[in-house]
């Protein structure tokens, strides 16, 4: 089976990643085959080196911007013709929906001097909650035609993915229920109910031990924007904290009302 765009486009990313070691290692190569030396007779001809930087510094990260444009260009493309195609849905019973278990995972950030979920957009819900519109809100989400709703990956892997380039994020084991739209990658639901949240294993600060509390910082954003934010903390990095800033596992399980393992 190919791979699609979204699987395509993680690939690109996660290459992006360790490019610099392939540049490097490449160049390591070269420099030890003579390459980079004097000698009348290397291994590796001056011509050859010199056309390895200019890949490496234009040629490659060139490539790079144009595949990810042309990403854009496609979602784009892709989300106009999905709107087009809102009129060609069928007018019976909205009720009568195909029955199916919603259960996915997600991504969030803790906020809040009392501890919140809060999701990527900056909403902010309980462990069981129904979602509510803030556009228009008349109506119950989710509806056609309107983004509003609780999401959820279908696969971890996707949430894992998301939350690699969501540093201080958190993912989340959840169960979506009432009516339910299901996409390739992932349901938009009436209502939701956390079941578990991921606790990560190294610490947010020195990415190297392990972590053990979950502690809270003030944070300044742009325009004067302000708010507490957890994160989990080693046994090293949490000196310094104060204790009131600090909550076990076992405190902050109880503070969000689900598991954390």
């Amino acid at each position: 089976m190919g791979m699609d765009q979204k699987r395509f486009k993680q690939w690109a990313i996660r290459v992006i990643r360790i490019y610099p070691l392939i540049a490097i290692g490449l160049l390591g190569v070269a420099y030890l085959l003579g390459g980079f030396s004097e000698r009348s007779n290397p291994l590796v001809p001056r011509v050859v080196v010199t056309g390895m930087l200019y890949g490496l510094i234009v040629v490659v990260p060139l490539i790079a911007i144009l595949i990810f444009v042309g990403f854009s260009i496609s979602e784009d493309r892709s989300r106009n013709r999905n709107l087009k195609n809102l009129e060609n849905l069928p007018e019976g019973d909205p009720f009568d929906l195909a029955q199916e278990e919603m259960h996915g995972f997600k991504i969030v950030s803790l906020t809040g001097e009392s501890p919140t979920f809060t999701g990527v957009t900056g909403d902010t819900y309980k462990f069981d909650g129904n979602a509510i519109c803030k556009e228009f809100p008349d109506h119950v989400p989710p509806v056609i035609g309107c983004e509003c709703g609780f999401y959820a990956f279908k696969e971890r892997r996707d949430a894992q993915f998301e939350l690699s380039i969501h540093p201080g994020f958190f993912v989340i084991d959840v169960d979506l229920f009432g009516i339910g739209f299901s996409h390739k990658y992932g349901y938009r639901a009436e209502s939701q109910r956390v079941n578990s949240l991921e606790f990560p294993k190294r610490c947010m600060r020195c990415k190297v031990l392990p972590a053990r509390v979950f502690i809270k910082s003030y944070k300044i954003g742009y325009g004067n924007n302000a708010w507490w934010h957890w994160s989990v903390r080693c046994s090293s990095c949490v000196r310094g904290v104060k204790p009131e800033n600090r909550l076990t596992i076992e405190q902050m399980s109880k503070k969000l009302h689900v598991e954390i393992n």
